[in-house]
């Protein structure tokens, strides 16, 4: 015959133990769920004891359940949330969500994503920033920030007792890719360039983007500004075009018209020069109304165009022209360069580029400013002579 089971309850009242037929244990619980609902529930064990610390971690879990903590959160989880809540307070706008939301799902993928945050020692997460050397510094600085957030958040909640990112020895990591170096056409791949545009017509029913990449060309807008321009926004009178907003992506990857542009500096005037002046003129003829009012648009599949759309189109027309393909971004460098080649001050063309600090400027096109010195030490060079020469 089987033996009798045992049951007897716990010296403090808060449970009922009972020594099961094979030996071990149980401890059996009334609690009162997150949602108000009075349960029961069992623990197993071979000791009282081992029962009742069972017990005691999951009734820990549910009481920071209850005060909005989830204790089995992980970082994904918990950067989720944050991205989420700073969209919905306007904290971030639908680009910058979309792009946060990018770059949690690569940690989502690795281990210390599909683990709770509260078991993770500095070795795992020490082990996980080593993997990413293979990425860019631009991915690399999103996705340690997304880590150090989430485990600052974490902290504060009382999720875990220490916050392991706060250590100096986790450094993010650098990319072992080499930084892209700024390519902009030749003077003669630029006359080439434009020569192809000035004779090209566009195959039947097909889109033509030729005249957006001279307006990259001529005034270093990004693709995006330029492909939300409206007509409005040209001031053929007093000569300026108004950058105001920029096409994006949101959450869904559908493009729409963002209010606003890439950075706050990037909301700005473009003075228009004769070879930009033409441009506009010409795609102020070929204007047709829309249900945006876009200066440019896809009629033929009634959509907003986008930056890729005009990239392909960009790297057929280098392949044409013989000039190697480095992004249709080249254009807005090629602007730039000519601007300093010009001799235009730095701090006007940060204002022309839209750049948020004259750093930015400075750094970009270091080998083009460096490239000046020889022409500029010639004019400082005949400047000095006419001055001690002069009667």
């Amino acid at each position: 015959m089987a033996k009798p089971k045992k049951q007897f309850r716990n010296e403090k009242g808060d449970g009922t133990f009972r020594q099961r037929t094979n030996g071990t244990f149980e401890y059996r619980i009334v609690y009162v769920d997150e949602y108000g609902e009075t349960k029961r529930k069992s623990f197993y064990g071979q000791s009282d004891i081992l029962c009742k610390e069972k017990a005691e971690t999951f009734l820990y879990r549910l009481e920071k359940k209850k005060s909005g903590v989830d204790i089995d959160a992980t970082i994904p989880d918990i950067a989720k949330d944050k991205a989420k809540s700073d969209f919905e307070k306007n904290y971030t706008h639908e680009q910058g969500y979309s792009r946060n939301l990018y770059t949690i799902a690569i940690i989502e993928k690795s281990a210390i994503g599909k683990t709770p945050i509260a078991q993770l020692s500095e070795s795992n997460i020490d082990l996980f920033l080593r993997t990413l050397t293979h990425y860019s510094n631009s991915t690399i600085v999103k996705i340690y920030r997304q880590i150090r957030i989430a485990f600052r958040i974490a902290y504060d909640k009382g999720i875990i007792t220490k916050n392991i990112m706060a250590s100096s020895d986790m450094k993010c990591p650098k990319s072992s890719k080499t930084n892209k170096k700024v390519f902009a056409l030749t003077k003669e791949e630029q006359k080439s360039f434009v020569e192809y545009l000035e004779n090209y017509k566009a195959p039947q029913n097909r889109n033509e983007y030729k005249l957006q990449l001279l307006i990259s060309l001529y005034s270093g807008m990004r693709m995006g500004e330029i492909n939300a321009l409206k007509p409005e926004n040209i001031d053929l009178k007093n000569n300026i075009i108004k950058v105001r907003s920029t096409v994006s992506r949101n959450v869904n990857d559908k493009s729409f018209i963002k209010n606003g542009t890439k950075t706050y500096a990037g909301i700005r005037d473009i003075p228009i020069m004769d070879s930009l002046r033409t441009v506009l003129v010409a795609a102020l003829e070929q204007y047709s109304e829309n249900q945006y009012g876009l200066l440019f648009y896809d009629d033929k599949n009634d959509k907003i165009i986008t930056t890729s759309q005009v990239n392909c189109f960009f790297q057929r027309v280098c392949e044409k022209c013989c000039i190697d393909y480095r992004g249709q971004h080249a254009l807005r460098h090629t602007f730039a360069t000519r601007c300093i080649e010009a001799n235009v001050p730095p701090v006007v063309l940060k204002t022309w580029l839209g750049h948020t600090d004259i750093h930015i400027t400075l750094d970009t096109y270091a080998d083009v400013f460096n490239s000046m010195h020889n022409d500029s030490i010639s004019k400082l060079g005949d400047y000095i002579n006419k001055l001690e020469n002069a009667n």
